[in-house]
């Protein structure tokens, strides 16, 4: 079973505090599982209900923990990649 990640600039934005974000890399692994699970979408790419995450989540093993965040982070990272030039957004496009 793969749970679904969707990070989109729009959610990210709504979701994560501004000081989360510039610590990012600082959090723990339960803050980073707390953000995650409020980006987990269904087969038809909807939002679930954290509630609902987490009860996904209760399924996976522990071992699969950094597969998830390392998915999470990646899917960060593409939310805020300019499609058309591949350049961040403090970079040059």
């Amino acid at each position: 079973m793969t749970i679904q990640i969707r990070v989109t600039k729009e959610r990210y934005e709504d979701i994560v505090s501004i000081d989360d974000d510039i610590h990012f890399f600082e959090m723990t692994n339960k803050d980073a599982y707390d953000y995650l699970v409020q980006f987990v979408v269904n087969e038809k790419g909807e939002y679930i209900s954290v509630e609902d995450a987490r009860k996904l989540f209760k399924k996976v093993p522990r071992k699969e923990l950094n597969a998830y965040v390392k998915t999470f982070i990646e899917s960060i990272t593409n939310a805020f990649v300019n499609p058309t030039s591949g350049a961040g957004l403090d970079e040059p496009s």
